[in-house]
């Protein structure tokens, strides 16, 4: 019994210890997440490795080649109309090279829109 106790203790020191340089960089230890932003408010997200055919519902979400720096920005967000909980098709706006918050300036700014034939699932939740 004394053994397991030392075995378990020093898991939680090793976590601990490996955790808190992370945790002091801002880094989160749950799963790759980052900023989109819908109708000019941030969320956040929860990166899923899904990969859904193409049937069904989706709503856009604008990613933006010309652009490194820049988060992707959503045409639905939830509690706006006809959000599908988040189930994605991916375009590429081109000619993009600042943030913008709302998909109807990414649609008036964007030189091109090209669908990218990616779709996938993950949830937006209010930042």
């Amino acid at each position: 019994m004394r053994r397991i106790m030392i075995l378990v203790l020093g898991s939680a020191v090793a976590a601990a210890l490996f955790a808190a340089p992370a945790m002091g960089q801002g880094k989160s230890l749950g799963p790759p997440g980052d900023t989109i932003y819908a109708f000019d408010q941030a969320y956040r997200t929860v990166a899923t490795p899904t990969s859904l055919p193409d049937n069904g519902p989706f709503d856009t979400i604008y990613v933006f080649p010309d652009c490194s720096d820049c988060h992707s920005v959503s045409e639905a967000a939830p509690g706006q109309g006809d959000y599908n909980g988040g189930r994605w098709r991916v375009v590429e706006a081109s000619g993009i090279t600042a943030q913008l918050t709302n998909a109807d300036d990414v649609v008036a700014a964007a030189t091109s829109l090209v669908d990218t034939g990616t779709h996938f699932v993950c949830p937006l939740i209010k930042a």
